[in-house]
C-alpha cells in the first residue's frame, strides 16, 4: 500500500492500522471483513475493532441490508473538511490560548469537552451562576439543543433558574424575539449586528470563561483562570455598550 498515503492519514489523526483499513476500503469501494485483512494482512478480530472506531469517527460506514457486513470508506474530502474546521477553531482560540503562556503566575485549569453532553452539563454549571455574561446565538443552541432554551425559560419562569444573566446575541429576527422572553423574565438582552458572522460563543461565569463552538464538530473549552475573567469582562462591557436594546 502506497506508504505517501499512509503517513498523510497518519498525520491527520489516523493510527497506521486505521489508515490501512481505510485505504483498503477506499481501493475496493465496498468490502467485507475477509476482503479487508486480504488487502491489509490484519487479524479479522483487529479489523473489527478498527472499523467500530473509524464508524464513530464518521470516516467509514455500513452498508445497510447485507447479509454479510459490508462497509465502504466515506469521501476523503470529509477528511480535509474535518482537518480545516479543527484548523479554523483553533485560530479562532489562539489569542485566548496566548494568555495562558504567561510565566510565573499560577496556571489556568483547562476542562475541554466535545460530547454534547459534556457542554450540556457546563451549561447547567453556567445557570447556577448568579450573573453570568454570554455573547452567545440562542437559535444555534436550540439547533444543536432543541429543549434546552425552553427549559431555561421554564426554570427561570419557576424559580429552578436564579441567574440574571447579560445576553449579548447576533441582531436577527429570531435572536430578537427569544431575546424579549429572556427580557420578561428578568435578563438583559442587547443585539449587536457584527455577531452574525461569529461561529464562537462566549461565557463569564464565576471565575472561568467558556469557549464554545457549535459546528459541525462541537466542542466546549473551560478556563478557569481568576486573572483571564478580570481581562475578559472590560472587553465584554465594550461590546456590551456597543450593542442595541431590544424594545
Amino acid at each position: 500500500m502506497d506508504e505517501t498515503l499512509l503517513k498523510l492519514l497518519e498525520q491527520s489523526g489516523f493510527t497506521k492500522k486505521e489508515a490501512l483499513v481505510y485505504l483498503a476500503l477506499l481501493e475496493v469501494g465496498q468490502g467485507r471483513v475477509v476482503e479487508i485483512a486480504k488487502k491489509t494482512e490484519l487479524k479479522r478480530s483487529i479489523i473489527y475493532v478498527i472499523l467500530e472506531s473509524l464508524i464513530k469517527r464518521g470516516y467509514i460506514s455500513e452498508i445497510p441490508n447485507k447479509k454479510i457486513n459490508t462497509y465502504q470508506a466515506i469521501d476523503p474530502s470529509v477528511i480535509l473538511k474535518k482537518l480545516q474546521i479543527t484548523t479554523k477553531d483553533f485560530s479562532e482560540m489562539l489569542p485566548f490560548l496566548r494568555t495562558l503562556s504567561s510565566k510565573g503566575k499560577k496556571r489556568p485549569k483547562i476542562t475541554y469537552h466535545e460530547t454534547k453532553e459534556g457542554i450540556w452539563n457546563t451549561y447547567e454549571e453556567m445557570s447556577q451562576t448568579a450573573t453570568p455574561l454570554f455573547i452567545t446565538s440562542h437559535t444555534r443552541i436550540k439547533r444543536h439543543f432543541p429543549n434546552g432554551v425552553d427549559k431555561w425559560l421554564a426554570g427561570l419562569k419557576s424559580g429552578v433558574y436564579k441567574f440574571r444573566s447579560d445576553n449579548l446575541v447576533p441582531e436577527t429576527e429570531e435572536e430578537i424575539k427569544i431575546g424579549k422572553e429572556f427580557l420578561k423574565l428578568g435578563q438583559k438582552v442587547r443585539v449587536l449586528s457584527e455577531l452574525q458572522g461569529m461561529n464562537m460563543d462566549f461565557a463569564i461565569f464565576n471565575n472561568k470563561l467558556a469557549i464554545t463552538s457549535l459546528e459541525d464538530e462541537p466542542f466546549i473549552v473551560i478556563i478557569e483562570s481568576e486573572e483571564l475573567v478580570k481581562s475578559m469582562r472590560p472587553i465584554f462591557e465594550i461590546a456590551w455598550q456597543k450593542g442595541r436594546e431590544i424594545k
